[in-house]
C-alpha cells in the first residue's frame, strides 16, 4: 500500500461508531416519488465508505426480516465488504467496521443463538435489559411474560426503549459468553437520521425524536435527512419553521394520545409505576425536544453540530437529492473529525 493511500486509512477512527436511525413508510415515500430502493441506496452509499474507513455502525432495528427494518441490509453489506477484503489486492489490509445492534428488552428475546452465531463476525448484539435501565428486582417482568401485553410489561418495554436510545451514546462493557473477558462497546459519536414513524410506534415517543434528542444532548453531530419523509421530515420542518414559536402538534403528548392507539393507556401507567432514575417523563421529554428545535431554528449548524454552514445544514434538512445528501453528510463528518477524508 502506498503512503499516499495509507493516510486515508482509518487508524484515527478506529472504534468510532456512526449511528443510523432509519425506517421505511411506503405511502409516505410514494407521495414523494420515492420507494424502498431509494432509501436502501441512500443507506448503503452512506455506510459503505464508513465501513471501509474502519468506522463501525450502530442501528437499533429489530431482527425480523420486514421491509421497514434495515438490520439485514447492513449485515449483508458488512459481510460482503469483509469477503471482498479477504480476497486480496491493494485494499486487502483494510479493517472493515462492524455493526453494533443495540436491542432493548423484550425485543432482544427474538435473537436466537443461531442468529447470533450466524452473524458473529459482522455484528455484536448489545442487549439492554430491564436491570440495565434501573428497574428493581420486584419490578422486572419475567421473560416468559414479556408478550402478555400487561400494563407492567408494556411500561417496562417503553422505558427500556427510551433508555436504550440514551445508552447508545455512552460507552459500556458487556459480557460475551464465548470469551473470558468483557468487551468494550464504543459510544455513538454521530448520527444520521431519515424516515421513521410518528404513529404506530412502540414506546413513549417516536424513536426518531428520542434518538435525535439524545444526540443533541450529548453535543454529537446530527444529520437529519428531512427530504425523505417520515418523522425526520416532521422534525426537519419544525426546525425550518421561522417566526412562529407555537409548538407543532406532533411534539406534544396530546397529539400522540389522539393518533396512537394505546398511547393514553401507556401515559396513565405513569401513575401506577415509577420511572427509573435518568428516564424523563415523556411530557418533559417533548418539552426538552421543542426547546432544542427552537434553538436549532436560530443556529442550526451549532445546535445540530453538523460541521456545515447554517445554509448547508438547512439544505440537508430539506433536500430530496440523494447525491447531495450523501455529500453533505460526509463533508460534515469529515469537518467534525468523525471520518477522515476519502482518497481522491
Amino acid at each position: 500500500m502506498s503512503s499516499s493511500s495509507s493516510k486515508y486509512r482509518s487508524r484515527q477512527i478506529q472504534d468510532s461508531v456512526i449511528g443510523f436511525s432509519i425506517s421505511y413508510q411506503r405511502e409516505n415515500l410514494l407521495a414523494r416519488g420515492l420507494g424502498l430502493e431509494h432509501i436502501r441506496e441512500l443507506l448503503l452509499r452512506l455506510a459503505r465508505p464508513m465501513l471501509r474507513q474502519s468506522a463501525s455502525l450502530a442501528y437499533g432495528g429489530h431482527w425480523k426480516e420486514t421491509e421497514d427494518n434495515f438490520t439485514y441490509d447492513l449485515l449483508r453489506l458488512i459481510n460482503a465488504e469483509q469477503e471482498d477484503n479477504s480476497i486480496g489486492g491493494p485494499d486487502s489490509n483494510l479493517s472493515i467496521g462492524r455493526l453494533y445492534s443495540h436491542s432493548s428488552w423484550p425485543y432482544y428475546l427474538d435473537v436466537t443463538p443461531a442468529i447470533e452465531a450466524q452473524w458473529i463476525n459482522c455484528c455484536r448484539i448489545v442487549r439492554i435489559s430491564q436491570a440495565d435501565v434501573g428497574f428493581q428486582p420486584d419490578e422486572i417482568v419475567p421473560d416468559g411474560e414479556a408478550r402478555n401485553n400487561s400494563a407492567r410489561s408494556l411500561f417496562n418495554a417503553a422505558v427500556c426503549l427510551s433508555a436504550m436510545r440514551r445508552l447508545m451514546m455512552q460507552p459500556r462493557t458487556i459480557h460475551v459468553p464465548d470469551i473470558r473477558h468483557t468487551e468494550w462497546i464504543p459510544p455513538v459519536v454521530a448520527r444520521v437520521i431519515l424516515g421513521g414513524k410518528t404513529s404506530g410506534y412502540a414506546g413513549f415517543m417516536p424513536g426518531i425524536f428520542e434518538e435525535a434528542l439524545s444526540t443533541i444532548n450529548e453535543s454529537r453531530p446530527l444529520y437529519l435527512l428531512g427530504g425523505f419523509g417520515g418523522a425526520t421530515e416532521t422534525l426537519a420542518q419544525a426546525i425550518l419553521g421561522t417566526g412562529n414559536s407555537v409548538r407543532a402538534p406532533e411534539f406534544s403528548t396530546d397529539w400522540h394520545e389522539k393518533n396512537n392507539p394505546g398511547y393514553k393507556d401507556l401515559l396513565e401507567s405513569l401513575t401506577s409505576f415509577t420511572l427509573p432514575a435518568g428516564v424523563l417523563d415523556p411530557r418533559a421529554t417533548f418539552d426538552l425536544l421543542w426547546d432544542k428545535i427552537l434553538a436549532a431554528r436560530e443556529h442550526p449548524s451549532a445546535t445540530l453540530n453538523t460541521g456545515l454552514s447554517d445554509a448547508q445544514t438547512r439544505e440537508l434538512l430539506s433536500t430530496r437529492d440523494i447525491n447531495l445528501a450523501i455529500r453533505l453528510v460526509r463533508e460534515g463528518l469529515t469537518n467534525q473529525n468523525k471520518l477522515p477524508p476519502l482518497a481522491a
